[in-house]
């Protein structure tokens, strides 16, 4: 538990990041579209509007991969990430001889809860119940 607690600083930073990334993923995805629709109106491949919609699509790409990038980091750690928007996150671990589920919430400055795995966040339960 302590391995899981002493985790949360970089998962805060990854969770910054990963936010910062999907943001940024959604703004491209915007121009992306109304760059098609200009695009498909008749412009031609060397167009202005044509090669700023390829730049927007590799930026797009490049985007995605750094937050499968920062994904794979936090599932190096042995977190789940849940809900990116909440910031929870699962760890796994073994209690009274079963696999269960540590939860965080962005923001909590200690591992307070779990839940089985069967079960989500609002099967949080407090650890005193698990220890």
């Amino acid at each position: 538990m302590e391995e899981a607690n002493r985790l949360i600083p970089t998962l805060e930073e990854s969770l910054d990041t990963l936010t910062g990334i999907a943001r940024e993923a959604t703004a491209l995805r915007r121009e992306i579209e109304v760059l098609g629709a200009i695009a498909g109106s008749g412009a031609s491949e060397d167009s202005p509007d044509v090669r700023l919609l390829r730049e927007k699509e590799r930026l797009q790409k490049a985007s995605l991969e750094r937050f499968r990038s920062e994904l794979a980091a936090i599932a190096r750690h042995g977190c789940l990430l849940r809900d990116l928007e909440l910031g929870l996150v699962d760890f796994y671990t073994m209690a009274q001889g079963r696999v269960v589920y540590l939860c965080w919430r962005r923001g909590e400055p200690r591992i307070e809860h779990w839940h089985p795995l069967d079960e989500g966040f609002s099967g949080r339960r407090p650890l005193s119940e698990l220890l």
